[in-house]
């Protein structure tokens, strides 16, 4: 169904901090980039998809890209302020993971999550669950892969774990929500008959909820974590290098 990519900035701004940092973004993916970089932060963003690396050169002239795994940085020790990875933790090895973050980050510095849900206990949003996974079984799935984040609480090299929840509702009118189940995958398999009573049934939904001409308002919930680097746990000592290397695409 229709999803968030953005998160909004009152919690960028609690991820990051308000003051300018030294970003490194683990993950193209999202805009995020361009954000950070209009926000005075100096961004660098690893990836090891050289396609997605090209797009955020393009759209952020002004971030350093660099091809890699989250698991293994090509940085030096105590080069970043922050380490920010939205929506993707869950689709690293988070012990060599976290690991690594807390090498290439500064003392004091910190490690922050994000994770963008949506909130399946509003009403209408239950019922149009319910029709969608009538017509494709495994469409709206509520597993995000936020999950993943209970393993910076246990993780040895890092201290003072919080977590904030921010609420955000996005404006859904009725061919937006059609759209979004359209584009579900597994609707590409219904024949036209069942495509056909599933979206009358979520017109039907909407005229029933939505205070027209208002759209319908989906909700979401942001979980957001952040914690402060303890290297003392590390095994090598870290010296931070006087300089990087840079790599063009």
């Amino acid at each position: 169904m229709a999803s968030v990519t953005m998160l909004p900035p009152v919690a960028l701004e609690w991820l990051v901090g308000s003051e300018r940092a030294t970003v490194l973004l683990v993950g193209g993916a999202g805009g995020y980039a361009s954000i950070l970089s209009r926000a005075g932060h100096s961004v660098t963003v690893v990836d090891p998809s050289l396609d997605i690396l090209r797009k955020v050169a393009m759209l952020t002239p002004g971030a350093h890209v660099i091809a890699g795994m989250p698991e293994s940085l090509p940085f030096d020790p105590s080069c970043f302020d922050v380490v920010l990875a939205v929506q993707n933790f869950h689709t690293f090895a988070p012990g060599l993971a976290l690991g690594e973050w807390a090498r290439v980050l500064k003392p004091h510095g910190r490690v922050a999550l994000a994770y963008l849900t949506r909130d399946d206990s509003v009403p209408w949003v239950s019922k149009l669950k319910r029709i969608v996974q009538f017509y494709i079984p495994n469409a709206m799935s509520s597993d995000y892969g936020s999950y993943s984040a209970s393993a910076l609480s246990s993780a040895a090299y890092y201290t003072a774990v919080e977590k904030v929840s921010f609420r955000l509702w996005v404006p859904s009118t009725r061919t937006q929500l059609q759209e979004a189940a359209c584009q579900t995958p597994g609707a590409e398999d219904l024949d036209e008959d069942r495509r056909t009573r599933m979206l009358e049934e979520i017109a039907e939904l909407y005229d029933l909820y939505a205070r027209i001409p208002d759209p319908l308002q989906l909700p979401y919930q942001i979980q957001c974590w952040r914690a402060q680097v303890d290297q003392s746990t590390l095994t090598t000592p870290l010296i931070p290098g006087n300089e990087g290397l840079t790599f063009s695409l």
